[in-house]
């Protein structure tokens, strides 16, 4: 278990699926490691989980004191998959996309909002990240939105060509989604437009990268329109719900997702993380 949640481990709201059916069990306080392992020993349930927030008192969920800022990237949700997975499916290439998002965002954060403190873990069917710099730990909710729709590109800016900042974001995660949006997609927002959204695609991801309104205009006409379905796109890359909760719980690094069998593991090198990583001894010694 990762040290950021043993140091805190007393602050911390756990919470218990007993049945297969979703964490009913909340409201857990454990003030060691060893109550912890003596109630997963004694208990076996089929998922645990642990608080982003911190409180005086846990079991009751009371004295809020902060909470991680964090991100959910599920890979059964990816508004764009690059592969034939269809809803609620994923493969290893939808898990890769997912990481990547998460490398992206991460960018995001340290490089235009000067965050550092951050952590990320493979979920069983994704990626957490989690943030843990003091200067976000007492944001609100609408707050935590704002930052979801910063890093996620999910507002159109009211000027393209900035070089830095907000708009390069957006640029970046717009292109981004519209290389991998398939024409069906395109057809079913822009019946008109879809075949020459689709032909004239490298162009528009070039213009959309530099900024180029009006080129994009005159490649596909109605930009504006297309802006704004990218944006709504960009937004669902993560799970914002998750973000803007600050008594959100999730999956416990260490122990299993009990619905596809692989460990919830606190990854240390994002770039270099590989599924092997979260595969349960009992499979691999299965597979013998």
């Amino acid at each position: 278990m990762p040290d950021f949640i043993q140091q805190t481990l007393s602050l911390r709201e756990f919470g218990f699926d007993p049945d297969g059916t979703g964490p009913s069990q909340r409201y857990r306080q454990f003030f060691t490691m060893e109550q912890l392992a003596f109630y997963l020993r004694e208990n076996f349930p089929f998922s645990a989980y642990v608080s982003v927030a911190l409180y005086e008192k846990p079991s009751r969920r009371e004295g809020w004191i902060k909470s991680e800022l964090a991100f959910d990237v599920d890979a059964k949700d990816l508004p764009v998959k690059p592969c034939g997975c269809g809803e609620g499916q994923v493969c290893e290439r939808c898990l890769e996309e997912a990481r990547r998002v998460v490398m992206l965002l991460s960018d995001v954060l340290s490089s235009d909002l000067g965050l550092r403190e951050l952590r990320f873990s493979y979920s069983g069917r994704g990626f957490h990240l989690r943030v843990l710099d003091e200067s976000v730990s007492k944001l609100e909710q609408n707050e935590r939105a704002q930052v979801v729709s910063y890093v996620t590109g999910g507002v159109v800016p009211t000027d393209l060509t900035f070089v830095l900042g907000y708009s390069k974001v957006f640029r970046e995660f717009c292109a981004r989604t519209l290389e991998r949006l398939p024409e069906e997609r395109l057809r079913e927002v822009f019946p008109k437009l879809a075949k020459r959204i689709q032909e004239k695609k490298a162009e528009v991801v070039e213009a959309l990268r530099r900024g180029r309104r009006e080129e994009i205009r005159g490649l596909v006409g109605k930009e504006e329109r297309l802006l704004e379905f990218l944006a709504k796109l960009n937004s669902t890359w993560v799970d914002g719900k998750v973000t803007v909760d600050v008594k959100r719980i999730l999956r416990l690094p260490s122990t299993l997702h009990s619905g596809v069998s692989m460990k919830c593991v606190y990854i240390r090198d994002i770039e270099n993380f590989s599924l092997d990583q979260a595969v349960p001894r009992f499979a691999l010694e299965g597979r013998g």
